[in-house]
């Protein structure tokens, strides 16, 4: 049996084959439960993936300032994750427009995703992520970056504050 190594210090292709299996998963399960009725589990598995990566990405930093790189940090988690989510919300916002009679709850959750608190809204909300009104919203599934995007937010801190901003071991 072939040992699989993963250095911290370099992309890795097996992470990313992980990302597209979780993600497949849930996207399956999304369409057809009975295919693959675990498939949700994916959403587990991808915030596995995301805590390593973020873990190894913030045990590279070799910053001591914390503004510089709290700075840093932040703003390539901007860079990666705003665009995308300023797209989807656009043109789902647009679309569900055309096809429902009072859209404001859903677009609602879906301006709460962008800052990362579609979670805490739907939670409010009383949203049963698996009840019959969160198959109408098509914000729900923002659930999920709601959560990874508040980990960012607390997670470097700890870490920061954990180590005393002396990242490399």
């Amino acid at each position: 049996m072939k040992e699989i190594s993963i250095n911290l210090n370099k992309y890795s292709k097996a992470i990313d084959g992980l990302r597209a299996i979780a993600v497949l998963a849930v996207i399956v399960n999304h369409f057809d439960e009975s295919i693959l009725p675990s498939g949700y589990l994916g959403v587990d598995v991808f915030f596995v993936i995301s805590g390593f990566v973020i873990t190894s990405s913030l045990l590279k930093r070799k910053e001591t300032n914390a503004k510089v790189f709290f700075k840093s940090f932040y703003k390539r988690r901007i860079k990666r994750l705003v665009p995308a989510l300023l797209f989807c919300f656009s043109i789902t916002s647009i679309l569900i427009s055309f096809f429902s009679k009072n859209p404001i709850n859903y677009i609602k959750t879906g301006l709460s995703s962008i800052p990362g608190f579609s979670n805490v809204v739907l939670y409010f909300d009383a949203t049963d992520y698996w009840g019959e009104s969160a198959h109408y919203n098509p914000f729900t599934h923002t659930w999920s970056l709601g959560v990874e995007e508040q980990f960012y937010l607390i997670f470097p801190l700890s870490i920061w504050l954990l180590t005393n901003g002396n990242w490399s071991q």
